[in-house]
């Protein structure tokens, strides 16, 4: 009878330290950074780039909605701008250069044009992803019912307004990132 509490206490132990090591077996670990180490061949679920769109012979397939993108945009101007029409466009470039699409999104806000362009980035098979480090080309008319973006082998170089009949412009201003698909 001398063994039985032994017996049931070593039990014990053995029991909590099963559990113990069943419970590590399953906790991410982190680096110092606090991000989960990973181990061959594993990876982290975070977005990086976003599927846009696919061509198939001469149509577009969008894997991201015009709704959705459109309320992306809205979202990323952030002050009032009202997009109702959202498109993928071709940019012109010179022989032997690389094909080059944007992501444009285009409205107004307070009876002023405004666009925002984005260039994708292609993925192979026709495949093109916005990349959050994108930049973002952001128009303005003043005084301009229609603006556009000029483009010089593939790159947005400047802007054109559609009629300027009294000192109309287009203020085109540059930022290094975008998130349009950022979580908020």
């Amino acid at each position: 009878m001398r063994f039985a509490p032994r017996l049931l206490g070593i039990g014990l132990l053995s029991l909590l330290v099963l559990l113990m090591m069943s419970c590590e077996a399953t906790k991410q670990s982190s680096n110092e950074f606090g991000s989960p180490k990973l181990m061959k061949g594993e990876a982290i679920a975070k977005v990086e780039s976003r599927e846009v769109v696919h061509f198939t012979d001469s149509t577009a397939e969008y894997a991201t909605s015009r709704s959705e993108l459109a309320t992306a945009f809205i979202r990323e101007f952030g002050d009032g701008t009202v997009v109702d029409k959202v498109q993928v466009r071709k940019a012109p470039v010179g022989d032997g250069q690389p094909v080059t699409y944007y992501l444009i999104g285009m409205g107004l806000r307070n009876g002023g044009f405004r666009a925002m362009a984005l260039p994708l980035t292609a993925g192979g098979d026709n495949t093109y992803y916005l990349r959050p480090g994108a930049e973002r080309y952001i128009l303005t008319g003043v005084g301009c019912a229609v603006c556009f973006f000029n483009f010089e082998n593939g790159r947005i170089v400047s802007t054109t307004c559609s009629r300027n009949l009294g000192g109309g412009h287009c203020d085109l201003k540059v930022e290094v990132t975008n998130s349009l698909f950022a979580a908020k």
